[in-house]
């Protein structure tokens, strides 16, 4: 596996881990090559996901099948925290982003695959919620209608990541949500310290840290799946404006990658912490 290992701890110091990482296809289904096969695609990705090389996560995984069905694919993937990568895509320093759900604000800047003028989820990584992780036991909770257990009060409130959309839903239904943590490490910081009672994360970011055996005995998930949605790759106005069919190609591969078999079962080991075959992307 090609790629430049970069500390979480120097992403944060120097604002971007300047990692540009060329994914490696591992698909078996090959693509006719045509005289406009060849392309760098240049991508940044929440860092949350974790660095790409040797990442076995759902996107990561998603993307290298799709090199295995266009084999003249390269693909750059540079991780940043979440709302840097989404300010950096939409002022065109990146091709597109690597796994953002559709929000309007979000399609004002960037765009999504569309069909009959709504977006397209046939062209759709997968699906995805949030979860709220608590400490076991803890009183902050949701049971699929309401949130309960917060509050304004220090160490009540509800964590997540400036950024994520789930933070409006969080909200009307109840929940006092601090969203000022600049990356997943500040924000899992503050919970294991206690500051908030709970954190919303992305499912699969959830699923990887319960893997972790001190994570798993002193956290769980409260209550049902948050809010779930579709992510795509989006792509820069300019991106789109000058290689329509390229991008166009982009979506319909990773509509067929996503439909393999292969993908199908890993997505669901992934998201189920190994535990689950029946989960569809």
């Amino acid at each position: 596996m090609l790629g430049h290992h970069c500390a979480l701890g120097s992403l944060w110091r120097w604002g971007a881990c300047l990692l540009a990482w060329a994914l490696v296809g591992t698909g078996t289904v090959r693509a006719e090559d045509g005289p406009d096969s060849t392309w760098t695609l240049r991508l940044c990705a929440n860092a949350a996901l974790g660095q790409p090389a040797d990442n076995n996560g759902a996107a990561y995984d998603l993307m290298r099948r799709v090199q295995g069905l266009w084999p003249g694919l390269k693909l750059q993937v540079t991780p940043l925290p979440w709302a840097r990568c989404l300010q950096d895509a939409e002022q065109g320093r990146f091709d597109g982003v690597l796994s953002a759900s559709w929000t309007a604000e979000r399609a004002a800047q960037l765009v999504y695959p569309m069909a009959q003028g709504e977006v397209d989820d046939s062209k759709r990584l997968f699906r995805l919620g949030y979860v709220l992780l608590r400490p076991k036991g803890g009183t902050a909770a949701w049971d699929g209608e309401a949130f309960t257990g917060t509050g304004a009060r220090a160490g009540q409130a509800l964590g997540a990541e400036r950024g994520y959309s789930i933070v409006a839903f969080a909200r009307a239904r109840g929940a006092t949500v601090e969203d000022r943590f600049p990356h997943s490490g500040t924000l899992l910081e503050a919970l294991k310290l206690g500051r908030i009672a709970g954190a919303l994360l992305a499912q699969e970011h959830a699923a990887t840290l319960l893997t972790d055996p001190e994570w798993a005995k002193a956290y769980e998930i409260s209550g049902p799946i948050l809010q779930s949605k579709a992510y795509h790759v989006p792509v820069s106005q300019a991106l789109w404006k000058a290689e329509p069919a390229r991008v166009a190609r982009l979506w319909a591969t990773i509509d067929k990658a996503r439909q393999t078999p292969g993908f199908k079962q890993h997505y669901s080991l992934a998201l189920s912490g190994g535990q689950r075959k029946d989960l569809m992307p």
